[in-house]
């Protein structure tokens, strides 16, 4: 099988795209220029100062990975000041010493970074390096906004449910189920079609794990992803990953709010839990390839050039589901597919300078109808979403689950 994972580009401008200037979109038409060819993988081109705004972007995203143990050792410090702040009579009654747990924060922090840093080491050419008398080498100081803090904590999170054991039940709830629709709806295609290529995309493809899952069926599967965190880091395991759980990381050290027992906090998580490289060799027609940037834009103007469309957690991502529903009607071919699963929890609704259209369920599925689309299957599916199995709070989705053909 060919994981290569190929570019597309868009140089279509946004500028009517107005009010999404947020850091977490990264600037939703430059990341097109950040993916490039590379046998065996992929590779995101560094950018130059040339690129402008676009530089910057990048600039400060991955910032953020080189940053993060700065940023958490700020954390901790703060939660050092607080332990502080009860004074000796109450520390005297904690069951532990804040100190040695001060300690364990710090050593997870330093476990993610050693991930993190290697994730982004050939990146260091964006970034100017000093040398003391002493031969010691450091780097500029780094500028990262708030939220990419977020977002870098968040990505942590994701690695949970889309690549590790723990993240199991959870992928499928939603991943099996689409993948039994597409075992199902093309199974009467040859080994010729295949070969020839059964062309399927996953807009908001995150991690890359549905893309991967689709990739093993024998599909030419593609990923469109607008984040560049997510791009970077599917980027690495894709290319760096040569066995079973071969990363170890403590994704949920950055909080200590709702938890039955301490301990949860400190989990190690193994990622991957299958041998990529290995999994993917088993199949000859199946194919990797990844769009980045904004779902829309990336495909606009664009027809008939799928056989099956998978929206998994995505749709609600649209400031305008309409025109959503629209892109993936076009990109359809006659016949094909469109399977859906995901809330309806508006990802712009308390965007004060960004449109957001918010429908409910009913008059989407009505608006689906309209555009030519024929439903073979509609029921609920319950489940969460990047949840700590182990902490007291837990959100669950009634998730919409569709299959609709495009007949016209």
């Amino acid at each position: 099988m060919s994981s290569n994972i190929s570019s597309e580009n868009n140089s279509k401008s946004i500028e009517n795209k107005k009010n999404n200037t947020d850091n977490s979109t990264e600037t939703k038409n430059e990341t097109f220029q950040s993916i490039i060819k590379k046998e065996g993988g992929i590779e995101l081109q560094t950018p130059t100062e040339n690129s402008s705004e676009y530089y910057k972007n990048i600039k400060n995203i991955i910032a953020s990975f080189f940053n993060y143990q700065i940023d958490n050792l700020r954390s901790i410090a703060r939660i050092e000041r607080d332990y502080k702040a009860i004074g000796d009579k109450y520390i005297k009654r904690l069951p532990f010493d804040y100190k040695e747990r001060l300690e364990k924060l710090k050593q997870a922090t330093s476990l993610n970074y050693s991930f993190l840093i290697n994730i982004v080491a050939s990146y260091r050419g964006l970034f100017k390096l000093y040398k003391y008398p002493t031969g010691e080498v450091f780097m500029e100081k780094l500028y990262v906004p708030a939220n990419n803090i977020v977002q870098i904590r968040s990505t942590l999170r994701l690695f949970v449910r889309d690549w590790s054991t723990e993240g199991i039940e959870e992928r499928n709830a939603t991943h099996k189920p689409i993948l039994e629709e597409l075992k199902s709806y093309f199974k009467d295609k040859t080994k010729k079609d295949f070969e020839n290529g059964i062309n399927v995309l996953v807009p908001g493809s995150g991690l890359g794990r549905l893309v991967y899952e689709i990739a093993k069926l024998g599909f030419k599967s593609q990923g469109s992803e607008i984040s560049l965190y997510m791009l970077l880091c599917f980027t690495y395991l894709l290319n760096n990953s040569t066995k079973k759980e071969e990363f170890t990381i403590q994704p949920f050290i950055h909080t200590l709010s709702n938890l039955f027992k301490v301990e949860s906090a400190f989990k190690k998580i193994k990622i991957p839990d299958e041998n990529i490289k290995e999994e993917l060799s088993k199949t000859d027609t199946g194919k990797i390839t990844m769009t980045s940037g904004d779902f829309c834009l990336s495909f606009v103007n664009k027809s008939n050039l799928f056989d099956s469309v998978v929206t998994c957690f995505f749709i609600d991502t649209a400031n305008n589901i309409v025109e959503y529903i629209e892109t993936i009607h076009n990109i359809l071919k006659v016949g094909g597919l469109w399977i859906n699963v995901g809330p309806l929890l508006y990802h712009h609704t308390d965007s004060y300078n960004e449109v957001s259209i918010e429908l409910a369920w009913d008059e989407i599925k009505e608006i689906i109808i309209g555009y030519g689309f024929e439903f073979t299957k509609e029921k609920r599916i319950e489940t969460t979403y990047s949840t700590d199995k182990d902490s007291m709070v837990e959100r669950v989705y009634k998730c919409v689950f569709f299959c609709a053909v495009k007949k016209k």
